[in-house]
């Protein structure tokens, strides 16, 4: 008896589905009450469009993290000390209607956040999707065992053992600066790849 060890793989790719924007709000002043003042005054405008979009249905979700200040120090070439408050936060949106993509960061980058997209499936779909492609990664793991088997002049009598390593659909990411015209861009939904891979053992006869 012979044990032949196998990998097996299939892949799907479908559009992207959801996409969540993440705005970075960064605000730095000499003064710390300044730039407390104007990173909250933009983080709020932030969290308001965000609730906007979710309570018209274009989003499934929102969250508005927790405003943080520090202190940026640095000295320049000719030895001066500089010294600043900077506030920092975040706003994250997740739009199911990516008809919004475009203007939402087009919106939030004009307001002066620094803005992140990253694309992904559902759940649903990426669950439903899985378990159909896993019968031809097992069948991609046969195929191949019964391959080496032919070449060695025997065949298969039974799988010993078979082991997932579902690879899901890794989401993509794109980041965005303010616009330099008033032309809207234009964003294509990217496909995301479903990928599951198994590895497996079979035994000869």
């Amino acid at each position: 008896m012979t044990v032949i060890t196998t990998v097996g793989s299939a892949e799907r790719h479908l559009p992207a589905e959801r996409a969540t924007l993440v705005a970075r709000v960064s605000v730095s002043h000499t003064d710390r009450a300044t730039a407390i003042a104007e990173g909250t005054a933009l983080h709020n405008r932030l969290a308001e469009r965000a609730g906007e979009l979710h309570a018209s249905g274009d989003a499934t979700w929102h969250h508005a993290s927790t405003l943080s200040t520090g202190v940026r120090q640095w000295v320049d070439h000719d030895g001066t000390t500089h010294r600043e408050h900077v506030t920092s936060s975040s706003v994250q949106v997740k739009l199911s209607n990516l008809n919004r993509v475009a203007d939402t960061v087009e919106q939030l980058s004009a307001m002066g956040a620094t803005v992140q997209t990253s694309w992904s499936l559902t759940e649903a779909t990426r669950t439903r999707v899985t378990r159909e492609i896993r019968a031809a990664a097992v069948s991609a793991a046969r195929q191949e065992a019964d391959d080496f088997a032919s070449a060695l002049g025997t065949t298969i009598a039974r799988v010993a053992t078979l082991r997932s390593g579902d690879a899901g659909a890794a989401p993509m990411a794109l980041r965005s600066a303010a616009p330099a015209s008033h032309e809207s861009a234009e964003v294509s939904i990217p496909d995301l790849a479903v990928r599951v891979e198994v590895t497996a053992e079979f035994e000869t006869s």
